[in-house]
């Protein structure tokens, strides 16, 4: 049962990452550089890895970072006189932001 859930899961990322790479092309067709194959086979093969990684860290993160401001409610800090609790805000907002697709052209700057 659980080898079921589990496929189905990266059969589900697979398609949902198949379908917003081509989206990603499209809004990045101003540029003048090229993108080849290699680099959207690349985006593709990369956005799938990045994608459960990065959901993982930003769910840890955030659930981490709610005992620990949980625990530490109305402890000084040493944010601005403050309490921790905005560094702490900070680490979680953080942990998910930036971007969870690797586009193509990406994978052109970094990899050619």
């Amino acid at each position: 049962m659980k080898r079921r859930i589990l496929r189905s899961m990266c059969a589900g990322l697979l398609v949902l990452s198949a379908l917003v790479v081509p989206g990603a092309l499209r809004a990045q067709q101003s540029t003048t550089q090229q993108t080849d194959g290699f680099s959207v086979l690349g985006s593709i093969v990369l956005s799938v890895l990045h994608v459960p990684l990065k959901l993982v860290t930003c769910v840890g993160t955030q659930a981490t970072a709610a005992v620990a401001y949980t625990t530490t409610y109305g402890v000084p800090g040493n944010y601005d006189g403050g309490t921790n609790g905005k560094q702490i805000g900070e680490v979680a907002r953080r942990s998910c932001t930036g971007d969870w697709i690797i586009t193509p052209r990406q994978v052109a700057t970094d990899y050619q």
